[in-house]
């Protein structure tokens, strides 16, 4: 039982360090200074991979989950969000670009080899369902259900990875591409660190990518 308690307790701390995490990266992407101002879709809460505390769930994830490996956010830009319309039900073309920041574990997951320790999984995702007009919350939801790092990587560039979303008959009908990349979580144990290592990088990516404006991006450097 000393074991289950120390264990526990460790997985508290973590808990709070990613919130605590967060809850920076939405003062900072409240503020325009990387070329784009973000904000987070579902409000406050938090994607996850977790079944809940069922007994059983029908979920097509490979093995059941009570405790999460994966959190996650995604965040678009308000300025194209239509005026009085709700963040999460806003349509898919009418935000184009979504930003997501995830956090996992860094094993025991059943489509990424296991890491050296935990991981900050950050980048763009130009997502394109089949009907343009879904909101971005299921959007998202699909991203985070069907996102295959591993089978849909296409190449690297200057630390980014790159690759398209690919269909599949369990529920992904996405087409488009996307941008990430990842940082092993003991790099992100200050505001300096998370501000160098994915504030920034992410903030600039994101304009560099929606900018209809060749070189738009050397502007806010």
């Amino acid at each position: 039982m000393s074991d289950l308690s120390s264990s526990y307790a460790n997985f508290n701390e973590h808990h709070k360090d990613i919130r605590a995490f967060f809850e920076i990266i939405g003062v900072r992407f409240a503020i325009r200074e990387y070329g784009v101002s973000l904000k987070c879709v579902a409000g406050n809460k938090l994607f996850s991979n977790a079944s809940g505390y069922l007994l059983s769930d029908d979920s097509s994830y490979p093995f059941y989950l009570w405790q999460p490996s994966w959190l996650g956010r995604f965040y678009v830009d308000p300025t194209h969000v239509p005026a009085g319309t709700p963040v999460d039900n806003c349509m898919a073309r009418d935000v184009r670009f979504m930003a997501f920041i995830w956090i996992w574990l860094g094993f025991n997951d059943a489509y990424v080899n296991d890491a050296e320790g935990p991981e900050c999984w950050f980048g763009v995702a130009e997502p394109r369902p089949e009907d343009p007009s879904e909101t971005v919350a299921v959007t998202a939801d699909k991203v985070w259900k069907y996102f295959r790092v591993e089978r849909t990587s296409q190449g690297e560039s200057d630390g980014w990875l790159s690759g398209g979303f690919q269909k599949n008959p369990i529920g992904c009908d996405l087409n488009g591409r996307w941008s990430m990349r990842r940082v092993p979580l003991e790099k992100l144990s200050s505001y300096y660190q998370i501000e160098k290592h994915v504030v920034r990088p992410l903030g600039e990516k994101f304009h560099e990518l929606a900018s209809p404006v060749p070189g738009a991006l050397a502007l806010v450097k």
